[in-house]
């Protein structure tokens, strides 16, 4: 079952998830959008929508580190807002960029295997989100976890996207690339284990350490 979150931290999310909206706004009411404002728009709402979805993948990491759950509750919010991004990114693409010509844009798809790896990657957070509500947890069951470790393809496939564009600053791919290599690591059974033991032997030292004083 997954839990609601305490309200502060759900306003939160819905705050920073709404700074990039309320920023272009700001800027069409202003006349301060760039004269190139297809790829402005593209890449905004690109990048945020893949910082979104990366922090939605680093809740459980983080859990398996710290031991505790109580940020669980935020990482389908995360996940959605950062599916709503993507999805923005998609439509700039396609109306400010190619105005709706499908022509075009089946082209491009064709032809840089950036654009058909970000379109794979985007598919498979659909069903994600479709059946992110408690009931569709219900109704699934088992098979909802099995469902939603479609993600594991989703992030690195975004990751890779953002890679293969035509850009000649990458440090920023490479940072989300070893990132998420750490949050996979981190996923890993053994290290699990590790990390667990590790934390119980830490527990058990502070417990001693409380008793003696």
């Amino acid at each position: 079952m997954i839990r609601r979150a305490p309200a502060w931290r759900n306003i939160l999310v819905h705050v920073i998830a709404s700074v990039p909206l309320a920023l272009t706004a700001y800027e069409y009411i202003t006349g301060t959008l760039p004269i190139v404002l297809d790829r402005h728009l593209v890449i905004r709402f690109g990048a945020v929508g893949l910082a979104f979805l990366v922090a939605s993948f680093s809740i459980t990491p983080i859990s398996i580190v710290s031991g505790k759950t109580n940020l669980k509750p935020i990482r389908r919010p995360l996940g959605v807002y950062g599916f709503c991004y993507i999805a923005l990114h998609l439509l700039a693409y396609a109306w400010l960029s190619n105005y709706f010509g499908w022509a075009l844009i089946l082209r491009d798809i064709g032809e840089r295997r950036a654009m058909s790896v970000g379109l794979l990657a985007f598919a498979l957070l659909i069903p994600l989100v479709l059946t992110s509500t408690n009931g569709w947890q219900k109704r699934l069951g088992r098979r909802w976890k099995v469902l939603h470790r479609l993600v594991y393809f989703a992030v690195p496939l975004s990751v890779l996207h953002y890679f293969w564009l035509e850009r000649d600053i990458k440090d920023w791919v490479f940072l989300y690339a070893a990132y998420v290599a750490i949050l996979f690591t981190i996923r890993l059974p053994a290290i699990r284990r590790a990390l667990a033991r590790k934390r119980q032997h830490l527990q058990m030292i502070a417990s001693e350490t409380k008793d003696a004083g």
